[in-house]
């Protein structure tokens, strides 16, 4: 084929175009058309889920590039089907390559596939950290006894996460990330306050991404000047798989640990250490050797001044394969052993931790949920609250504003006054309740209900909330007449503050005045307890030159009214 276009070439018998339908004509691996089949273990004949298929170029890029689903099947078109003239030059040299973490690398010349048949391609297994390669390591690393088993290592682990990259730019999906930020006890580990945001992202295919690219972390390292407070910035797949970061970093095997049966470990550090400011990290990326597939990335950093270094910030990143073969990033998280504040739980999920407060806290996201258009959905194991609503005498108050405080999860309120929330981390929580004809004044909770969530678990509770009634009863205390009704009132301006120096009065449907120049409190609340039903009254307050006046026929034993003061 190749002396075919030579000839071509040299006595120019035909016209571009015509050259390279003669071309194609003789490539068994038409350029247009799909090249598609399954990858298997070869011992066990099981299909290979997250398994990179590549169609290489006779230079060896990538004319085509894509991953395995759950059952093994790919599908590729070389140059999506719109060749250029040089490509179709070389359609006949175009090798299919397939990569899986513990699997010997396999190629196959597609001139060996018939067009359009499907292929069955069987990977061979061999220990995840026995395989001797070559790879790219700084050169200034020591010569350590493992550096083989770690070199082999690495490369097996640049595949996962080359998958991971791969995947993600394939199987764009819409995510819901929950973002958190915590404090908790240094000692037992257990959260003792958190806010959590939830955050979706469409057309993505993965929740996490680093703050900066893997390049400028080699230049710049992992932390964030520019917005005035340094902040810890912490990698992703690509800034690991990336050439100038296997270059400065040396690699070793990290001992086992009996908390991780079958796992091994790959750690890592700079190859630089001494103090030049540039921030960077050690860590250990965690491999199943059984399942191989990566766990997780833990990671801490090195070069910070003493003030910072004392906090000891130190990061994690976890990874799930799911069920259509998709490999994500599920949960990622920097905490600092003794910092301040609560974190900016909205910078939770660009990997940046802020160090400038005191107090320990832990800042970082997880994967809510997870769905592609091909319909396949995911979701994690979490909480859930089922919270029954009533009043002093039992009741189901179904219209009671329910509010999870400090977090903004999906809830629904059915009609027998049950108040369901679902999709909680980890953690303590509270929800505020209150009547909504409070809430329309604007009156804080009284009621407060406080749990701690675990995942997989539905925490059932029942609550008595503070009714308006309850409420208004509170206030009249002495004041309140058998038979009469009440009205509670707030007056407040334009901007929904409360006006504590207003005065009003009310007025019965003669004009006789009942209340004249009464003042409300603090809060703008004021009330009067010896109405008649079924009898109008009109209200009106003042402050200085403002007013505002309502007319109100009572009809029931309670009357809310909110009035506010324009300039």
């Amino acid at each position: 084929m190749i002396e075919l276009i030579r000839g071509l070439g040299r006595v120019r018998r035909l016209a571009p175009a015509a050259a390279i339908l003669l071309v194609m004509a003789n490539a068994p691996a038409l350029l247009a058309q799909e090249v598609r089949g399954t990858v298997r273990d070869s011992a066990s004949r099981q299909p290979l889920p997250n398994t990179v298929v590549l169609v290489l170029d006779p230079s060896g890029r990538p004319a085509a590039r894509g991953t395995t689903d759950q059952q093994g099947h790919f599908r590729l078109v070389p140059w999506g089907g719109r060749p250029t003239p040089k490509a179709a030059r070389t359609a006949s040299a175009l090798r299919l390559r397939v990569l899986r973490m513990g699997f010997r690398p396999h190629e196959v010349p597609l001139a060996t596939v018939a067009g359009g048949t499907a292929v069955d391609i069987a990977l061979v297994s061999f220990p995840i950290n026995l395989e001797e390669v070559q790879v790219i390591a700084a050169p200034s690393c020591p010569q350590r006894p493992d550096r083989p088993a770690a070199l082999a290592l690495l490369r097996q682990v640049r595949l996962a996460l080359y998958a991971n990259v791969v995947a993600r730019s394939q199987n764009s999906a819409t995510i819901t990330r929950l973002l958190y930020a915590r404090r908790f006890d240094a000692e037992s580990g257990r959260i003792t306050g958190q806010t959590v945001r939830t955050s979706v992202t469409s057309a993505t295919g993965e929740p996490f991404d680093a703050a900066r690219s893997a390049s400028a972390f080699d230049r710049e390292g992992f932390r964030d000047d520019g917005v005035g407070v340094a902040s810890e910035v912490a990698p992703d797949a690509e800034s690991l798989i990336n050439e100038e970061f296997t270059e400065n970093h040396c690699f070793c095997i990290m001992p086992p640990d009996r908390t991780r049966p079958r796992q091994v470990a790959l750690g890592f550090e700079p190859a630089a250490r001494e103090d030049t400011g540039h921030i960077d990290i050690v860590g250990t990326l965690w491999v199943d050797t059984l399942s191989r597939v990566l766990r997780d990335l833990t990671f801490r950093y090195v070069g910070l001044d003493r003030q910072t270094s004392a906090l000891g910030p130190e990061g994690r990143l976890s990874f799930r394969e799911l069920p259509n073969g998709v490999v994500l990033v599920d949960r990622w998280s920097l905490r600092l052993a003794s910092a301040g504040g609560d974190g900016p739980a909205d910078r939770a999920g660009e990997g940046t931790s802020n160090v400038a407060r005191s107090t320990a806290h832990e800042i970082g996201g997880e994967i809510g949920s997870a769905s592609w258009p091909d319909g396949f959905t995911w979701s994690p194991p979490l909480g859930a609250l089922r919270l029954r609503v009533v009043d002093g005498r039992g009741r189901p108050v179904p219209s009671s504003t329910v509010q999870l405080v400090g977090a903004d999860n999906p809830s629904r309120m059915e009609g027998d006054g049950t108040f369901v929330v679902t999709g909680l981390l980890p953690g303590p929580y509270a929800v505020s309740l209150r009547d909504p004809r409070l809430a329309e004044l604007d009156v804080p909770s009284t009621t407060a209900f406080r749990f701690y969530a675990a995942r997989d678990s539905t925490i059932d509770a029942r609550v008595r909330v503070e009714t308006a009634d309850d409420y208004a009863v509170k206030r009249c205390g002495a004041d309140a007449r058998p038979g009469k009704a009440t009205l509670l009132g707030r007056v407040v301006s334009a901007d929904g503050r409360p006006m504590s120096e207003a005065r009003w009065s009310i007025r019965d449907e003669f004009g006789t005045a009942l209340v004249e120049g009464g003042r409300v409190d603090a809060d703008g609340l004021f009330h009067w307890c010896q109405l008649t039903v079924s009898k109008p009254v009109t209200i009106d307050v003042w402050r200085g030159d403002r007013r505002a006046s309502t007319s109100r026929l009572v009809t029931d034993e309670l009357t809310t009214l909110r009035m506010v003061l324009s300039p």
